[in-house]
């Protein structure tokens, strides 16, 4: 049986990034557009000299980092900010000033600020610091056949730190989380509320999923964790298959359901780094997913029965009951670990430890959210 799991997962490339930067000193932003485009060529450089110019820029394209100045004529930096914020057009931003500013202000928070530079400034060495905040930019994922309950989960388990952009309701909707909590929800012209409400209703629709690993300054909006949103939203799913126009077919939803557990459990495979492969079977040794055309039944097979012996010989010796039996073939550490109703075979890198890789793993299951 081949397998069906198929995740997509693509680079954003920084050919595609565009800095804007917004100062009213026009020696200022010729010197910076310089050595931005100096220290590579590839990014496109944008310039403004006011706000109120730089907001209508900002509004009609995809500016990917903002550079800017508060003290402006026309509209200075702060009510650019503000305009931004209202707007829900958020995306990184470096500050630059005259003077000190007070970093813990809450609109700097709010607004997509993630640094502040205090002028004069040696524009070569503060455009070294932009070009790696692109880089760190140029790595996000755009993932396709990646369910999003999977992928919340997995941000908390691993405890990571930022931004999903995603399809909310029918606007782009971006999701904040630092350290695997969830911060903020910014869906256009929706109430913090009622973006919450909107993206739990559509949680389990399918979509592509944009994620960037940036340290925003995103303060707590929301005492709901990401895995209580998955809770809730299949919660809220069950309740639509038990209404009345669903029940004629209840043995669909069963299988859709089934669908979504799989899937979690092969996204939550993936994301592991000690994985090489992976493949995963139902209790009558049938090959429901795996992450590698290579694997067959013959490797199933084969592994079930060695997993058997390995738990006969380790009774007969005591040696205590061997519920996942690892072992070298062709130098490479097979574990074949029981998940619920699952049979799954693992191929381990050379460098996974197993007893660390185990205990990790038994956590990681027990974490999940299958309903």
């Amino acid at each position: 049986m081949d397998a069906e799991y198929r995740p997509v997962k693509t680079r954003i490339t920084m050919n595609e990034q565009t800095i804007l930067i917004v100062d009213d000193d026009k020696e200022i932003v010729q010197s910076l557009k310089k050595n931005i485009l100096a220290i590579n060529k590839n990014y496109t450089v944008k310039t403004s000299h006011d706000g109120k110019n730089a907001l209508e820029i900002l509004e009609k394209e995809e500016i990917d980092f903002l550079i800017l100045d508060l003290q402006m004529p026309v509209m200075n930096g702060l009510q650019l900010l503000a305009e931004l914020h209202i707007k829900k057009i958020w995306l990184p931003i470096i500050i630059i000033s005259d003077t000190k500013v007070n970093e813990e202000k809450k609109e700097f928070k709010e607004f997509g600020v993630i640094d502040f530079v205090k002028k004069p400034f040696l524009p070569e060495r503060m455009v070294i610091n932009i070009d790696e905040m692109m880089r760190n930019r140029g790595k996000t994922d755009l993932i396709k056949n990646f369910g999003l309950p999977a992928m919340m989960q997995l941000i908390e388990m691993e405890k990571k730190t930022g931004i999903l952009t995603v399809k909310i309701g029918k606007e782009n909707g971006k999701i904040f989380f630092k350290e695997g909590k969830l911060m903020d929800i910014e869906v256009k012209e929706l109430s913090t509320g009622e973006a919450l409400k909107e993206c739990i209703n559509s949680l389990y629709d399918e979509k592509e999923i944009s994620i960037e690993y940036i340290n925003h300054r995103k303060e707590k909006k929301i005492n709901m964790t990401l895995m209580e949103m998955v809770m809730e939203a299949s919660r809220i799913r069950d309740e639509k298959k038990r209404s009345p126009e669903h029940t004629t077919a209840l043995d669909q939803n069963r299988e859709i359901s089934e669908s979504d557990h799989l899937s979690i459990i092969a996204n939550l495979l993936h994301s592991l780094r000690e994985v090489e492969r992976f493949i995963i079977a139902d209790a009558k040794g049938e090959i429901l997913t795996a992450s590698s055309n290579n694997y067959n039944e013959d490797i199933l097979n084969a592994s079930i029965y060695l997993w058997v012996i390995g738990a006969r010989f380790g009774n007969e010796f005591k040696m205590g009951e061997p519920a996942n039996l690892i072992y070298y073939l062709k130098a490479r550490k097979r574990l074949i670990y029981k998940y619920n109703d699952y049979i799954i075979i693992l191929d381990l890198t050379e460098i996974a430890k197993f007893s660390a890789f185990k205990k990790k793993l038994n956590e990681l299951f027990n974490r999940l959210v299958l309903n």
